[in-house]
């Protein structure tokens, strides 16, 4: 039985946007070979060679995405852990180190966007992500970031 993957109902639209770009892009690309083959049967075509080289790695990426979608349970916090930092959670932690106030939300790995707007995403699978599960407000901890010890306090969850 394949593994489950949670995630964020905003992760899982967001991947379900992609796969459906994805989509498009493949029928453009057929769409392109389809006429660049009609037109010129016998001109050598880099357009037509480009659009056949990405055409297996478009394939490949929707094949990625429809498994993902398929596999995905949304999770949503429980009333239990209300003021806990779960999936999908909005922590304000305060980098000690630097004296500032980072926003992160935590989402699993196959929803990490680095191109998406507002708080940064950390992967639950990240040492941050794995440190920061379950805390609670007030609470500090210490992450190993290899290069040197990270040192945050929970500011707020949401």
């Amino acid at each position: 039985m394949a593994e489950e993957v949670q995630m964020t109902a905003e992760g899982y639209q967001r991947l379900q946007e992609t796969l459906d770009k994805e989509r498009q892009r493949r029928e453009d690309a057929i769409a392109q070979i389809a006429a660049t083959r009609d037109e010129a049967m016998d001109l050598e075509d880099r357009n037509l060679e480009t659009a056949q080289i990405d055409l297996p790695s478009m394939e490949a990426r929707i094949l990625e995405l429809e498994d993902v979608l398929a596999r995905a349970v949304i999770v949503e916090a429980a009333p239990e852990q209300a003021g806990r930092v779960a999936l999908g959670s909005l922590v304000t932690l305060h980098d000690e180190e630097h004296d500032r106030d980072l926003q992160v939300r935590l989402v699993s790995a196959v929803e990490v966007d680095a191109l998406a707007e507002g708080a940064t995403q950390v992967s639950e699978d990240s040492p941050v992500g794995q440190a920061l599960l379950g805390r609670g407000v007030g609470e500090t901890f210490e992450v190993d970031l290899g290069s040197r010890q990270a040192r945050y306090t929970v500011k707020s969850v949401g």
